[in-house]
């Protein structure tokens, strides 16, 4: 088996395929037992199943061992585009889906790509959010988001791990956000952004680009929302429009 964090996905993907022909209930092995069937150390062993059990799939009880779970649903999680702006959190609530936010950083930063893609001085300041979002408790995607610091620098003393951060922008900034211009690619993440993600870096996954524009057309957010693997289905509802 390969090392490092290929080492770690390769345990996490082979015990999911594993507890996927368990019945709930089910007792894995124990992690020396673990250890022994994948030749790997305690610490790769202990990585993958608290993975898991973050995603829902297994629990650990205290004193009796670790066991597979009831699914928490059995509906994939697509993410729909039709013919308004909502949001990540309120298009899901709205599906009676329960998402929760992980905020792994929310500061000011200077970056160039971004700040040109919201039409401003590539050395301008812009407030950086980075966050984990979870539907129904599993990990969906991985999202970085700019937005200019002069106009939303209060942003950094707000607790933005619940809720919308577009409703935060409507109810405290006044802004109607009227379009979104996206874009789907692939991208191989690296570094952080795949342990995040919970994989290999250089895995493929699917990347959608963003920016969000308010009623005068002004750029107000981009960002790049990298989706895991099994959440990697995204709609698109087109209509026409009379001329």
């Amino acid at each position: 088996m390969a090392t490092g964090t290929v080492k770690y996905v390769a345990v996490r993907d082979h015990l999911q395929r594993r507890i996927a022909e368990m019945a709930p209930g089910e007792q894995l092995p124990t992690e020396p037992v673990l250890c022994q069937e994948y030749g790997v150390s305690r610490i790769t062993v202990r990585r993958a199943v608290d993975d898991l059990i973050r995603d829902g799939r297994i629990v650990r009880e205290q004193g009796r061992g670790t066991f597979v779970t009831e699914p928490r649903y059995t509906q994939q999680v697509r993410e729909t585009f039709a013919d308004r702006v909502t949001g990540f959190f309120r298009q899901q609530t709205e599906l009676g889906r329960e998402v929760s936010t992980e905020v792994l950083a929310n500061h000011v930063v200077r970056d160039g790509a971004a700040a040109t893609a919201l039409r401003l001085n590539p050395a301008e300041e812009l407030v950086e959010l980075v966050r984990l979002r979870f539907v129904n408790g599993t990990l969906h995607q991985h999202v970085v988001t700019y937005l200019p610091a002069g106009r939303f620098r209060g942003l950094l003393d707000v607790d933005l791990s619940h809720g919308s951060l577009f409703d935060l922008l409507a109810r405290d900034y006044g802004v109607t956000l009227v379009r979104n211009d996206l874009l789907v690619r692939l991208d191989r993440p690296t570094g952080d952004v795949a342990a995040g993600l919970r994989v290999e870096e250089g895995e493929c996954v699917l990347a959608m680009e963003s920016l969000v524009h308010d009623a005068a057309g002004v750029p107000v957010a981009f960002g790049v929302a990298r989706h895991t693997p099994s959440n990697s289905e995204i709609a698109f509802s087109l209509g026409s429009t009379s001329v």
